[in-house]
């Protein structure tokens, strides 16, 4: 790959209590691409994500966004410098509305002056949304609260999108419909992405670049066309 790097991650290591669970992992991640993170459940994907986020403190290793090294920033301080995670889970205010939802991210400063704009710009990919505004956020369906939870993302302005495992407990049909959605959020707006993601076929669908990672390592690297090749992801993760 080659481009400007919005985030560049390396040697990162981390873990919970003395139980380490990365291993020097390196990754970069260039503006306006999706790139995604591969592995089995356990590999150590979303423990990236939250390190990144500095909700789990990095160990050692480096992380730069925009060339700026933010890893020991607190994860308030990365929001405001446009890093936004949407965790797996969903993790929505469920007594608040669609649109009280959207409205609360959109009130930290980067993203204030742009509310209006993106809560537009939302409701015009998932316009499912659109249609329950006013519906309480925890009585939507689980599709429904996933693409709720990707817009939430898309209101504080990131200049990278990290999805945790957005197709986990969602009926294929919807896995992807989310897939189409952020497809188009790079090709139509530009927004870089990265993707957190167990179901290896659709991630390598919609990637334009990934890495594999086992027991906190990445193992592989290369594009959706050249990991697809591979005989260790045909065999253990396409079941080829």
């Amino acid at each position: 790959m080659t481009g400007d790097k919005i985030l560049e991650v390396r040697e990162l290591e981390s873990g919970y209590g003395e139980t380490q669970v990365l291993f020097g992992v390196s990754f970069n991640v260039e503006k306006g691409t999706i790139t995604t993170l591969l592995g089995s459940n356990g590999a150590g994907k979303s423990t990236t994500l939250w390190t990144i986020m500095g909700v789990v403190n990095p160990w050692s290793g480096k992380i730069t966004l925009n060339g700026e090294d933010v890893t020991y920033l607190p994860t308030h301080e990365k929001v405001h410098l446009g890093m936004v995670l949407v965790p797996e889970g969903r993790r929505l205010w469920p007594q608040l509305t669609v649109e009280e939802n959207l409205r609360l991210a959109s009130m930290i400063p980067r993203a204030r002056a742009r509310a209006e704009e993106n809560l537009e710009l939302v409701y015009n990919y998932f316009p499912r949304l659109k249609e329950r505004r006013n519906q309480l956020a925890g009585t939507l369906s689980g599709g429904e609260q996933q693409m709720l939870a990707i817009a939430r993302g898309l209101m504080l302005n990131p200049e990278i999108l990290m999805l945790d495992e957005p197709s986990l407990g969602l009926a294929p049909k919807l896995v992807q419909d989310i897939a189409g959605i952020v497809k188009r959020l790079r090709d139509e707006e530009g927004k870089t992405i990265l993707l957190v993601e167990q179901n290896i076929h659709i991630a390598l669908t919609i990637a334009d670049y990934g890495y594999l990672l086992e027991n906190g390592r990445v193992v592989l690297e290369g594009t959706p066309e050249e990991l697809q090749a591979n005989p260790v992801i045909k065999e253990a993760y396409l079941g080829l």
